[in-house]
């Protein structure tokens, strides 16, 4: 009896065996399926991570930008390239500048209707020569900029609207500020808007303006100018104040 009992104790061993066995390839399965999972998870949570690192990025980076244009919002008017030296165009607000300065450039009359509102840089060019102008708004706000580019000027343009008796004190005014500060800038003087019944004629203009106290050192040139019908090309008068501003800047 005892001898049958062995055999059946060994199977059960056995099966005990094979059981554990089995057991534990079923730990091991499952630890390898925990690590693929937890490292799956990690694999997630570092991308997680990534796409909220990109995130926080691109947030400050449009946070920069838009303080970036806030701060451009701020500034006053924008100011034009610096240039070693220009052609200075400057005068009261409505006295014509930019139109004479468009009518310059495109040798035919270009009138312009809204007033500058700070500045306005042009380009001219002649068979001989190129020629930078810049021209600065003459309303109250701007006249604070004429002094500080003076200092950059080749010549200075100054444009009167010459039916405007009551403002020719002012502009005066203005122009002997302006001059004195350099007695030897050349000076070219455009008595605008000639085409208008209420015009001052050029030697009215002249003593309005005290040109004959502008000093003895600096070249001083009056023009009488006018830009009429639109499109229609430049008085020879306008010409030939081109041309000679032509000769003074390549003189300087």
């Amino acid at each position: 009896m005892k001898k049958g009992k062995e055999p059946e104790k060994e199977k059960i061993r056995e099966k005990g065996k094979e059981e554990k066995k089995t057991e534990v390839e079923k730990e091991k399965i499952k630890g390898k399926e925990k690590g693929k999972e937890e490292k799956s998870n990690c694999k997630e949570e570092e991308k997680r991570k990534e796409r909220e690192t990109e995130k926080e990025k691109d947030q400050l980076k449009g946070k920069e930008e838009k303080e970036k244009d806030n701060s451009a919002l701020t500034k006053p008017p924008l100011e034009p390239p610096e240039k070693n030296k220009q052609i200075l165009v400057l005068g009261l607000d409505g006295a014509g500048k930019t139109s004479v300065l468009h009518s310059l450039a495109l040798n035919r009359v270009q009138h312009s209707v809204a007033p500058t509102q700070g500045f306005n840089a042009v380009c001219i060019n002649t068979e001989d020569s190129q020629m930078e102008f810049l021209e600065i708004g003459g309303s109250e706000p701007f006249r604070s900029y004429w002094e500080m580019y003076l200092s950059r000027g080749l010549l200075l343009i100054f444009v009167v609207d010459s039916a405007d008796h009551n403002r020719l004190p002012e502009a005066k005014k203005h122009l002997h500020q302006l001059i004195e500060t350099n007695p030897i800038l050349p000076l070219v003087v455009f008595a605008n808007k000639q085409d208008l019944e209420a015009a001052y004629r050029i030697t009215d203009i002249h003593e309005a303006l005290a040109l004959s106290e502008v000093g003895n050192d600096r070249k001083m040139f009056l023009f009488g100018t006018q830009v009429t019908e639109n499109g229609s090309e430049i008085p020879s008068v306008m010409q030939d104040a081109k041309d000679l501003i032509a000769h003074l800047a390549a003189d300087m």
